[in-house]
């Protein structure tokens, strides 16, 4: 789905966790604002599962996240992920 590209999603702007998601294509050597994330997240997980771009935990600015969010590049929307993650 997104071959040889690099995503930067959230972040820290030194006041808030961001939401925001871009990709960058070095083909085109070109950067592309994807939707935003439902949750601001800074030192967030990123990982492709089976075709689908994941965001989990990081930081919100107030406390730790053990939520995970997918994007859907059709509708390029996130939407929460059903299951809560799970401190062990």
């Amino acid at each position: 789905m997104f071959p040889g590209k690099l995503f930067v999603v959230g972040g820290f702007d030194g006041s808030h966790a961001l939401r925001c998601v871009e990709v960058y294509d070095p083909a085109k050597n070109e950067w592309r604002m994807l939707g935003s994330m439902t949750s601001a997240r800074s030192n967030a997980g990123l990982a492709m599962l089976n075709g689908v771009l994941c965001a989990v935990g990081g930081f919100d600015g107030n406390e730790f996240l053990n939520t995970m969010e997918v994007y859907d590049p059709e509708n390029n929307e996130w939407s929460p992920f059903i299951e809560a993650l799970t401190k062990n």
